[in-house]
């Protein structure tokens, strides 16, 4: 990495002249997508702007490189100032900005506009993220699906995976779309029925603007019940091919864009293939985890109010792990895992009105997993796992947004998608045999006391628990068997409602859902309302019902008894926004929902061992609620940060088979805190450092990560939460088994806090014609043992596996 630099700062260190690049992008009405004309963009602190075409497009040349912030208004509209706009070399700075129409004609509320954008037809519980905010996170820099981590609705398990758990929800409960694309889980290694991983295959070069929805999300999302991660892609350069050079935690790679067909049309694209393997095998580890994404966006303008954009995203990843008998592996010896997946399709939109448009999308996606878990003795390789499935969907999308007047907005879409699945798994039965202690007194064992007891006292290996002898056989858990092919339909219908009455603001809309394969068929009603108590306080309340298949690998489970029914959740958002500053947002929400039908695993309800290898029941129910309180303060002058604490208590219903009452849910956190911020310096303001910038000196002292750049960016995100419940295990030193006792309590047990901060250093360079971005992000800092679950042994021993210790990332991009 540092050579890398070297090299590169030399090289371009004789390239060294005043460095200018340009800012280009369109203003739009946010509501009907139509162009606004004659919109004022202005540079603050500078004496540069122009305004909007007939088109609602602009472009600001020869502008000096660094960060800005810029300011655009329009009579009619509210305001807004989009921050931490980075300008480079011989590049032009894309922007789209959205505008929201006033309740009252040449009524401006100034105070609401400042540096916060507004997400469409969100009342509640929605933040919105764009491309410089997640470069500027500790974590997102390279995982913009972790970034999320930091706001107060969201918790995770583990540090080893990205998934989001919401609001009491699970890990297969949140949608992501990209680009009117649903994908079903954005990342490496992902879980058959999960939304996680260990590394997102979304490129964070490609991201406009991230739409964050924790709950109280509008009829034209649905079959997820917890949290909508919407992500808007930018468009390729019209104006010049471009290259860049990336080399990150996340892999290696490269990223082109440029115009194409006359300058109609655009395209941008990226490679990335990991480099963390050669690492690992550095370090005398067998587990070699290998993947590579590919992302690609094309859009090209019929006219000026018709446009086509084509979307493709693809991943590939594998793993051997071979002998290694370690607690964060999970007690896995042998697997050989590979799989891949993509997401492709084509969108046409219209501005059919100067009041409506519409969007029809049509695609695929597909997910295949592949894996094989082994014992190997000596030459003898034996599978007793076998898994190789493939799920598919086809989709056809239709949305229309049609804006009658200034104050009421009507919206519906349709969306038809037929679900193809191939599974073959195979799971050999697995004998549990009763073992003999004969040198025992009494010939009783039950306890961890007497276990260790009697192996400290009969050490020989005559005496080894391994030397005992087998008297039978307790009994066998049955094999499992998955081999089916076929597919399904899914129906969603949806409208909804919008009447801006200022100081009310309402939102009312019905989804309809029908799936032919359960005989499901629901109407999911949503209502939201805003009041605005003055021009910076307002107080929202939302409401609806929220239904979800479930994951293709659960509901087809060949040993269910009959079709799952959907799960949903009944759910209620009270909230207070209040604006500080015109740069600083305070947000304080209560929840609470009600959730049904949640698929539970047969073996989980009855203590049977022969039920082991059965399916799913749709009987779990429960019921989550909490207190969140969010504070952003938005990159303005020199600092940025936000401050998320929540309070939550997740509780499920004891569904065993003669138990009752409520106990704590897999992910009930109670409490959760993190604080992130960041601060920016501009050295090209300084003339000691433009002094310093064309001596020798920094030719060979500017590769090191704390010397001063172009634009130097100190930023740290410390994260505190209450550890995971879990319900503890007993030893069955007859069997050699570990299990849950039928009597016990479920999750009465609490691991350690959670505690970690992460530092990160980002620096950029702007030559004449090439510009450098690199980072050190030094995560856990502190260097904390945080716990992340027991794993246990068959000789009844456990080992504590911790989530990741101090890990630096490095990054490097440079930009052609």
């Amino acid at each position: 990495m540092s050579n890398i630099t070297i090299l590169l700062l030399l090289f371009a260190s004789s390239l060294f002249a005043e460095s200018k690049g340009n800012i280009g992008g369109e203003v739009v009405d946010s509501e009907t997508q139509q162009p606004i004309i004659g919109a004022n963009i202005v540079m603050l602190n500078s004496n540069m702007g122009t305004s909007t075409d007939l088109n609602g497009e602009f472009s600001i040349y020869n502008v000096p490189t660094g960060s800005y912030s810029i300011f655009v208004s329009m009579i009619g509209y509210e305001s807004i100032t989009r921050t931490n706009v980075n300008v480079n070399s011989n590049r032009t700075t894309p922007l789209k900005i959205n505008l929201y129409q006033t309740s009252l004609i040449g009524d401006e509320i100034v105070s609401r506009a400042g540096y916060f954008e507004k997400v469409e037809d969100a009342i509640v519980s929605t933040q919105t993220i764009d491309r410089e905010e997640i470069r500027s996170d500790p974590v997102g820099a390279y995982d913009i699906q972790m970034m999320i981590h930091s706001l107060p609705s969201v918790i995770t398990a583990t540090d080893q995976s990205n998934e989001i758990v919401v609001r009491g929800g699970g890990p297969a409960e949140n949608l992501f779309i990209v680009d009117n694309l649903e994908i079903p889980n954005p990342n490496h290694f992902g879980e058959v029925g999960s939304g996680g991983g260990p590394v997102n295959i979304i490129n964070t070069e490609f991201v406009e603007r991230i739409d964050f929805f924790s709950g109280g999300f509008p009829a034209r999302y649905g079959d997820k019940q917890s949290s909508v991660m919407d992500i808007n892609l930018r468009e390729g350069s019209l104006e010049n091919f471009e290259l860049d050079l990336e080399m990150s935690m996340a892999g290696i790679g490269f990223l082109a864009e440029g115009p194409i067909l006359n300058g109609k049309g655009a395209f941008i694209s990226s490679y990335r293939k990991s480099f963390i393997e050669h690492l690992i095998k550095s370090a005398g580890l067998t587990s070699v985890p290998k993947y590579s994404n590919t992302q690609h966006k094309v859009s090209y303008d019929i006219d000026n109010k018709n446009k086509l954009i084509f979307n493709f995203i693809g991943a590939v990843d594998s793993i051997e792990i071979k002998d290694e008998n370690r607690p964060d592996l999970r007690g896995a010896e042998n697997v050989s895992y590979s799989g891949f997946q993509y997401t492709g399709g084509v969108t046409y939109k219209s501005l059919f009105s100067d009041k409506a448009y519409f969007m029809l999308t049509a695609g695929k996606t597909l997910s295949s997993w592949n894996a094989e878990v082994y014992k190997k003795e000596e030459t003898i390789v034996d599978t007793f796992f076998y898994r190789d499935n493939v799920e598919s969907d086809i989709f056809f999308k239709w949305d229309m947004v049609y804006k009658v007047n200034r104050k009421f907005k009507i919206s519906t879409g349709l969306n038809i998608k037929h679900g193809q699945y191939k599974m073959n798994e195979d799971l050999d039965p697995d004998t549990v045999y009763v073992y003999d202690y004969p040198s025992l007194e009494d010939g009783i064992l039950d306890n961890y006391s007497d276990y260790y007891d009697f192996e400290s006292n009969y050490s020989e290996e005559l005496y080894h628990i391994d030397n005992f002898e087998q008297i039978g056989i307790a009994y066998i858990n049955p094999p499992f068997t998955n081999n089916q092919e076929g597919g399904l339909w899914k129906y969603a219908l949806y409208g909804q409602l919008k009447l801006n009455l200022n100081p009310f603001v309402f939102t009312t809309g019905l989804r309809y859902d029908l799936v032919p394969y359960n005989d499901h068929s629901s109407i999911s009603p949503r209502f939201a309302f805003s009041y605005l108590l003055s021009p910076i306080t307002k107080v929202n309340l939302a409401l609806g019902k929220y239904y979800q298949t479930p994951s293709y690998w659960i509901f087809l489970n060949p040993n269910n008894t009959r079709p799952l029914k959907h799960s949903y959740s009944d759910q209620i958002v009270l909230g207070i926004e209040h604006y500080i500053n015109s740069d600083v947002k305070m947000t304080i929400e209560w929840y609470k929902k009600n959730i049904y039908n949640r698929a539970i695993l047969t073996s989980d309800i009855t203590p049977n061992p022969l039920d082991a290898a059965l399916g799913f029941v749709d009987i779990g129910e429960g019921e989550s609620q909490g207190l969140e309180l969010f504070i952003q303060k938005k990159y303005a002058e020199k600092w940025y940060g936000t401050f998320s604490y929540s309070y939550s208590e997740s509780l499920a219903e004891d569904y065993r088979e003669g138990s009752s009452g409520q106990y704590s849910w897999d992910f009930d956190i109670r409490n959760s805190l993190t604080l992130v911020g960041g601060y920016k310096i501009n050295f090209n303001d300084y003339s000691w450092y433009n002094t310093y910038r064309y001596s020798n000196l920094f030719k060979f002292s500017s590769w090191l990560p704390f010397m001063p750049a172009d634009q130097f960016e100190l930023s740290f995100r410390c994260r505190y939460s209450d550890g995971l419940p879990y319900t503890p295990k007993e030893y069955d030193f007859y069997t050699r088994k570990w299990s849950i006792n039928p009597e016990v309590e479920l999750n009465s047990l609490r691991d350690d806090y959670y505690f970690r901060i992460d530092f990160m250093i980002l620096r950029r360079f702007n030559f004449q014609n090439i510009n450098l971005t690199t980072f050190i992000d030094i995560q856990n800092i502190l260097d904390r043992d945080n716990e992340w679950e027991k794993i246990y042994f068959d000789d009844g021993t456990y080992k504590m596996s911790y989530q990741y210790k101090q890990i630096p990332v490095a990054g490097v991009i440079i930009e052609f």
